[in-house]
């Protein structure tokens, strides 16, 4: 039963970081193309919502889903090292890309928009802390 959950777990965390990736790097590809695409008054931004509460409960539950996966992080000492080398990469970059795009764009972008950016900050910077943390943790 053990070979069996292992490996299943450590295929489980990959698919959760190429998930993780591919959304953060969606999401920043469309506050990129609104920053290049509006340079006029008369362009409208591509909002990053239609509805608000869907998104906003996707974020949610990705955080915390996030948060517990990297509070109880498994594997050898190397492995997690890694791991959390590149999680804390990942959530700080996208927390710099995040607050640039918000300082720029502050007055052109929707209440929602604005709204779930900052959470999106918020949970960044979140995690990014937690990383931190734990890989200092993990290397003493």
């Amino acid at each position: 039963m053990r070979k069996i959950i292992f490996p299943l777990f450590y295929v489980c965390e990959w698919v959760l970081f190429f998930c993780v990736l591919v959304f953060l790097f969606i999401f920043n590809l469309t506050n990129i193309f609104n920053l290049i695409y509006i340079d006029m008054p008369w362009e409208e931004q591509i909002s990053l919502t239609s509805s608000f509460k869907k998104p906003l409960l996707w974020v949610l539950v990705m955080g915390l889903i996030i948060y517990f996966y990297i509070r109880y992080l498994i594997g050898n000492r190397i492995y997690k090292i890694i791991k959390l080398v590149i999680w804390t990469l990942l959530f700080g970059l996208n927390s710099f890309i995040c607050m640039l795009w918000l300082s720029v764009n502050d007055t052109n972008l929707y209440k929602n928009d604005r709204i779930l950016l900052l959470l999106i900050i918020l949970f960044s910077i979140i995690l990014t802390i937690q990383t931190i943390l734990k890989f200092r943790n993990e290397i003493r």
